[in-house]
């Protein structure tokens, strides 16, 4: 069996995704356009301090500048999340795994606020064909593998829908939807 290539880790993508603040920003634009102004209010925080952040994740790819408007003599910038910034994304599992952890438990607990949210808004149930599923299983080494093989191909799926739905929408507000894929290996629950 011939050896796998290294695949150089993407360092502007580990420094963009390294801070807490970061992971906040790109979760607040899943699926959505906003200014650092908005931002800034939704989270709570300076507009100098989103401004920064997420112009470090438009230098490193994480972000999409959508559109401008001048507004009181400056101009705003309008971004949307890039698909290489969604954990997941091959460039994303390429990072060391002292950095993923931090992200990943981010972006899970985004994920769950987000179902909370919906749950709470009742649009988690408001549409027929509404997905719920999450089934533990027990696979070998080769029903792993085939099983990253298909959640791969799924996300490459759902990434070019989102792109045509972008291209579509032309700037336009869409259904705010959040789709998720995890496969992961289970933990061991505690003893009792």
């Amino acid at each position: 069996m011939a050896a796998k290539k290294a695949v150089p880790i993407d360092q502007a993508l580990v420094k963009a995704l390294a801070h807490p603040l970061r992971v906040q920003i790109l979760e607040a634009l899943q699926g959505r356009v906003a200014s650092p102004s908005g931002l800034a209010k939704e989270l709570g925080k300076s507009l100098g301090v989103i401004s920064y952040h997420a112009n470090l994740l438009a230098e490193s790819g994480c972000l999409e500048l959508v559109r401008t408007r001048q507004r009181r003599g400056a101009v705003e910038h309008f971004f949307r999340a890039a698909p290489r910034s969604f954990i997941g994304h091959q460039d994303w599992r390429r990072a060391p795994l002292s950095v993923r952890g931090g992200v990943t438990a981010a972006a899970v607990q985004g994920f769950v606020d987000r179902a909370a949210l919906a749950i709470d808004a009742g649009t988690i149930d408001s549409r027929d064909d509404t997905t719920l599923c999450w089934m533990p299983m027990t696979v070998d080494e080769t029903g792993w593998r085939e099983i990253a093989e298909i959640m791969d191909r799924a996300l490459r799926l759902l990434m070019s829908v989102h792109a045509g739905s972008v291209r579509r929408l032309g700037g336009a507000e869409g259904i705010p939807m959040v789709v998720g894929l995890a496969g992961f290996e289970a933990g061991q629950e505690p003893p009792g």
